[in-house]
C-alpha cells in the first residue's frame, strides 16, 4: 500500500490562493493605496445619505478650484471648471470641466447615484400602544418605516441604526436631524421562525425602530417638533451605524454603502484629478436610483437637461447663431455616457442564483459590463483601448463581464423603469463600467480597494480621451 507523501498541514500550503490582481501588482502605489483607502472610509463615516454626499463632493470640488454655480443663474463665467447642485433637494449635483472643444462636439458623462438601500420613516411614524395594560409589554415610542431600495428584512433586524436627515422649519430653513434607535428583534429562546413559518414577523412590525422614547410628546420635544404632523415637512432616514474598514491587510473594504457611493466617490475623484480634456467631461452624482430615478433629484429628472441647454445657450453666445436641433443629435451621437454604478460579483451564498461564469468578480479590476440593454461595440472597444498597456503608462485592469443574473431572470432587467434614461433616449451610447461589489444591498458590502482605484482611472481616462 502506497503511502501518500506529506501531510495535512503541507496541504494546506499548496491549497488554492485567492489572488487579487489589481493589487498585487501595484508595487510602489501600495503606500498611496492605503491613504486612498483612508481616504474612502472617512467619506462613509461622514457620508450616509445624498444631501452629505453632495455636501462633501462640494467642498472637495472647491478645494480643487471648481466654482459653485447656479443652475438657473445666466451670469456668464470665466472659470472652465464648475458644478451645480440640484435647486429642489440639494440631493443631486453636476461636476464639470470644459474642454478644449465645444460641448457641440460631444460630451464625456459618468453618471453614479448616492443613495443606498435605507429605512425611510413614514409621514405618521409614531407608534404607542392603545390598550394601557400592554404599556410594560413595549419599550416606548416605535418608529414605523418603509423600505427604501430593494433591502432584505432579516438584514435589518436587530442593528444600531442612526435616524438621521432634516426637517423643514417654520422660517422654512432645512434643520438637520440625527439620533439614534436600533430595530427591534425577537428573543432566540421563542422565536421559531425557522421551522413555523406563520410566526415570522411581518416587514410592518419587523422594521419599527425603538427611539427610546417614553411618550410622543417627548419624542416631539426632543425633535423640537411642534406637532406629529412636523414629520410630514420632514425627510428622515436610517441607516446603520456599522463603519467601514479595511480587512486582509488591503485585499477587501466592507460596509455599508459601496453601492453606490463608493462609485460615486471614484467618479468625483476622476473629474477633479482629470487634465485638459478635449470634450467637455461631466459628473453627475444623481439622487433616488435605487427606487427607480423619480424626479427631480434622479435621472428621469430635468436636471441635467436643464444644465444642457444652458450650455449649448453659452455656446450659441459665443457663436453667435442658434444650433439647430439636428446639431444637437449630432452631439449626442458624438458624446459618450458611462453608467458608473457598483456591478454585483458573486459570493458563496448567492452563486446558485447568478449566471457567475458572466458575473464580474471582486480584485480584478473595473468591471465593464458587456450588456443585454443595447450595448455599443464601438464604446466597449473605446474602454478596453483605454485601459490597455502603453508605453507612455501603465493599463488599468479591467474586466469585461455581463449580466450578473441568471438568464431565468433576465425579463427582470429587461423592463427595469431605470431604463427610461434621457440622454439613452436621445441616442447617447451607453455603457455600465464600475467596481464589483459582493453582497451588494446588504449592510456588508465588500469591495477590493483595488478594483476601486481603477475604476477612478478609468474614469478619469475616459474624461481625458478624444
Amino acid at each position: 500500500m502506497k503511502i501518500p507523501d506529506g501531510s495535512f498541514e503541507t496541504l494546506l500550503t499548496i491549497d488554492d490562493t485567492r489572488v487579487f490582481p489589481s493589487l498585487s501588482n501595484l508595487g510602489k502605489d501600495r503606500a498611496l493605496l492605503e491613504q486612498r483607502v483612508e481616504k474612502i472610509i472617512d467619506f462613509h463615516d461622514r457620508v450616509k445619505l445624498p444631501f452629505q454626499a453632495v455636501e462633501y463632493f462640494a467642498n472637495l470640488a472647491s478645494e480643487k478650484g471648481f466654482e459653485k454655480r447656479e443652475i438657473f443663474d445666466d451670469k456668464p463665467s470665466a472659470g472652465k471648471k464648475y458644478f451645480f447642485v440640484d435647486p429642489w433637494q440639494q440631493s443631486s449635483m453636476i461636476i464639470v470641466r470644459e474642454g478644449t472643444k465645444p460641448i457641440t462636439d460631444g460630451f464625456r458623462v459618468v453618471n453614479s447615484h448616492a443613495d443606498a438601500p435605507c429605512l425611510k420613516l413614514k409621514q405618521r411614524p409614531a407608534r404607542v400602544e392603545e390598550m394601557i395594560s400592554e404599556t410594560f409589554n413595549y419599550l416606548g415610542v416605535r418608529l414605523s418605516t418603509i423600505p427604501h431600495g430593494g433591502i432584505i428584512v432579516p438584514y435589518w433586524i436587530g442593528r444600531h441604526v442612526d435616524v438621521i436627515g432634516y426637517t423643514i422649519d417654520k422660517n422654512r430653513k432645512r434643520r438637520e436631524i440625527k439620533f439614534p434607535g436600533f430595530v427591534g428583534v425577537s428573543s432566540a429562546h421563542i422565536d421559531t421562525s425557522d421551522w413555523n413559518p406563520e410566526r415570522v414577523l411581518a416587514p410592518e412590525k419587523s422594521l419599527e425602530i425603538i427611539a427610546g422614547d417614553e411618550n410622543v410628546l417627548g419624542l416631539l420635544n426632543r425633535l423640537k417638533f411642534d406637532h406629529v404632523d412636523d414629520f410630514s415637512n420632514s425627510q428622515l432616514w436610517a441607516v446603520p451605524v456599522n463603519k467601514m474598514r479595511s480587512i486582509g491587510g488591503l485585499n477587501l473594504l466592507v460596509g455599508y454603502g459601496h453601492d453606490d457611493r463608493t462609485g460615486a466617490f471614484s467618479s468625483v475623484d476622476a473629474i477633479l484629478n482629470a487634465k485638459n480634456p478635449e470634450r467637455t467631461s461631466i459628473v453627475w452624482v444623481s439622487d433616488n436610483e435605487e427606487i427607480y430615478e423619480p424626479p427631480p433629484a434622479g435621472t428621469n429628472g430635468p436636471f441635467f437637461e436643464i444644465f444642457l441647454e444652458k450650455m449649448i445657450e453659452a455656446q450659441e453666445r459665443i457663436e453667435k447663431r442658434r444650433i439647430k436641433e439636428t446639431e444637437k443629435y449630432k452631439m449626442y451621437k458624438n458624446s459618450m455616457s458611462i453608467v458608473g454604478d457598483v456591478t454585483v460579483a458573486p459570493y458563496g451564498h448567492d452563486l446558485t442564483a447568478m449566471d457567475v461564469k458572466s458575473a464580474a468578480k471582486v480584485g480584478l479590476g473595473v468591471a465593464v459590463d458587456g450588456n443585454i440593454k443595447g450595448n455599443d461595440p464601438y464604446f466597449v472597444r473605446h474602454l478596453r483601448d483605454l485601459a490597455a498597456t502603453k508605453k507612455s503608462r501603465k493599463g488599468v485592469f479591467h474586466q469585461m463581464c455581463g449580466q450578473f443574473y441568471d438568464q431565468d431572470y433576465m425579463h427582470v432587467w429587461a423592463v427595469s423603469p431605470s431604463d427610461n434614461k434621457s440622454l439613452a433616449k436621445k441616442g447617447v451610447p451607453e455603457i455600465w463600467a464600475g467596481i464589483p461589489c459582493a453582497s451588494c444591498h446588504s449592510t456588508v458590502e465588500t469591495i477590493c480597494p483595488g478594483d476601486e482605484r481603477a475604476t477612478s482611472e478609468l474614469y478619469k481616462r475616459f474624461f481625458e480621451s478624444k
